[in-house]
């Protein structure tokens, strides 16, 4: 198994301490993440290479970021010391009945400043065979969008396997764009964590009703997707949390067959970055040719695991997340 390349942007999120909202004098807590970035640190945990291209301003900031990625053991030879910010967003925790939310500030940032002839795609392309990337990545601007596609034709020359998290974030690109950019973007793919914002045709212009649909429902959209985009696999996950703080996790997969995983609860910590940490125990168990169930399953459990961890990645070794699935029970922790 070679390195797994990973395209995406760094960013920091600012949180106010003990679900208190953003104002003068707020004492907040500040966490590294990114969606690619996330995948990328639990997949070292769980023994795997992985190498990032992405863009960090030549700035303190940026030296601590890039101190953050090493003792990651993140490759950071593809970092493009360029531009003059990073993303930032600022994250209110919900608590009870108030919803949390999210403010994002993350125009212009340094991954926007980086162009395909800026890049030694030999070098870049060295030893990788999987790629990974997601829509957060196609909604970050024009310019980040035309250097992912041409990424993406490179890898599909050297017949790198590609994974593709749709990931989509209202506040970036509307339903209607992604819907049209993603499902272009789809076509490049292997596996998509995800079934929307897809376009199964013309027609198909609102969110599947994720809430309200029957399993029936769910496989015959899955199938109709994959065999559209003519993916390996697609997945689908349905996160739950109730008033108690308690999460539930579950997930279903798609390869020619319908799969449905173990369904797991855990009291919840910080969900932020779950959803990473699934893709990265899919990830995990898929490149290395384990069985779709088992590959399922491990998802399951790294993200419930991760909604445990206050910080925006999982960085835990498989063993652990192996011992989480040998003595379940509802995984409350």
């Amino acid at each position: 198994m070679g390195k797994i390349l990973f395209f995406g942007e760094p960013l920091i999120r600012i949180t106010p301490q003990n679900f208190d909202s953003l104002h003068d004098g707020a004492t907040s807590s500040i966490h590294y993440g990114g969606s690619e970035i996330n995948v990328a640190c639990a997949l070292q945990a769980f023994g795997m290479q992985t190498s990032l291209l992405s863009g960090l301003p030549h700035n303190g900031l940026g030296d601590s970021f890039l101190t953050f990625l090493k003792q990651h053991g993140i490759d950071t030879e593809s970092i493009c010391r360029i531009g003059t910010r990073m993303g930032v967003y600022y994250l209110e925790d919900g608590f009870g009945c108030r919803q949390g939310k999210v403010i994002y500030d993350r125009s212009n940032t340094s991954i926007s400043e980086i162009k395909i002839d800026m890049l030694d795609l030999e070098s870049l392309f060295c030893g990788v065979s999987h790629f990974h990337f997601s829509g957060i990545s196609i909604a970050i601007s024009p310019s980040c969008r035309e250097l992912l596609e041409n990424l993406l034709i490179e890898a599909k020359k050297r017949e790198v396997s590609i994974s593709f998290d749709p990931n989509l974030r209202q506040h970036m690109i509307s339903i209607q764009e992604a819907k049209k950019e993603f499902s272009r973007f789809a076509n490049y793919a292997d596996y998509c964590f995800g079934i929307e914002p897809l376009l199964l045709d013309s027609d198909d212009s609102t969110l599947f009703d994720r809430e309200n649909s029957s399993l029936n429902n769910l496989e015959k959209r899955m199938r109709n997707l994959k065999e559209k985009f003519q993916l390996k696999a697609i997945f689908h996950t349905i996160r739950k949390i109730d008033e108690s703080g308690i999460n539930y996790y579950q997930a279903f997969a798609y390869d020619g067959t319908f799969h449905a995983s173990k369904r797991l609860k855990t009291r919840s910590l910080q969900r932020i970055g779950s959803g990473d940490a699934f893709v990265a125990g899919a990830l995990y168990k898929l490149l290395t040719s384990c069985a779709m169930d088992e590959s399922l399953n491990f998802a399951v459990a790294a993200g419930s695991f991760k909604c445990t961890i206050a910080e925006d990645h999982l960085h835990h070794q498989a063993k652990q997340i192996e011992e989480l699935l040998a003595h379940h029970k509802d995984v409350l922790r």
